[in-house]
């Protein structure tokens, strides 16, 4: 690796960098980071997002990308100009079939969006505020991912959709998709909310049960 990377000036470059390294030696979370300057924070999210589009939980791994979600985001929104990880997250090795999969549905992401997308809504997607806001909706996402849901369906999903939202609106400079991140973020409450109230009600219904029955 070069001491001092020349950034990687798009998302589709960045792409076709992270897919020649997995099928060779490999590239860890931070050296994608130190490639990618500024333009890190969103990527490397929107990179970690895009294997919870899917029904299944994924275990260990969703408190790993949650934590590191919200510490990019938390560092987006403090203004930083370079994404870092923490050791654990940031030595991640990009390597292998599994990435080069995840890399390749990232491309037929973003191939899907750009039917739609556009430079629009140009005031949450320019200038610092807008980027903090986008950091804090990449954290925020990120907590969302890390609550355990007992490994129930769709608990990762929605809080992913988030991120990649916030991220694509950043990435393609479409405000819209920032709107569409804070509907998935309502989405992912309401969610939250359905799920303990159905809990909440089963529970005093079973408890109600075992004490009528142990009476």
């Amino acid at each position: 690796m070069p001491e001092n990377p020349q950034p990687i000036p798009t998302i589709d470059h960045a792409l076709d960098h992270f897919i020649s390294h997995a099928s060779g030696d490999g590239i860890t979370l931070n050296d994608a980071l130190s490639h990618l300057g500024s333009g890190g924070f969103c990527f490397v999210a929107f990179l970690l997002a895009v294997p919870f589009i899917q029904p299944i939980p994924l275990g260990p791994l969703t408190m790993i990308c949650g934590m590191s979600f919200m510490i990019i985001g938390g560092q987006m929104a403090r203004g930083k100009t370079n994404a870092t990880l923490p050791k654990k997250a940031g030595d991640l090795l990009i390597h292998g079939h599994l990435w080069l999969k995840v890399l390749g549905f990232c491309r037929s992401i973003l191939k899907f969006t750009r039917r739609f997308t556009k430079e629009r809504y140009s005031i949450l997607v320019t200038g610092e505020r807008a980027e903090r806001f986008v950091g804090w909706l990449i954290l925020i996402g990120g907590f969302l991912l890390a609550i355990p849901g007992a490994y129930l369906p769709l608990n990762n999903f929605f809080p992913a959709l988030m991120i990649i939202f916030a991220c694509i609106g950043w990435l393609e400079r479409d405000g819209l998709m920032i709107i569409i991140s804070l509907f998935w973020g309502a989405v992912t409450l309401l969610y939250f909310a359905v799920l303990a109230t159905t809990l909440l009600f089963f529970g005093n219904q079973i408890a109600m049960w075992f004490s009528s029955f142990m009476g």
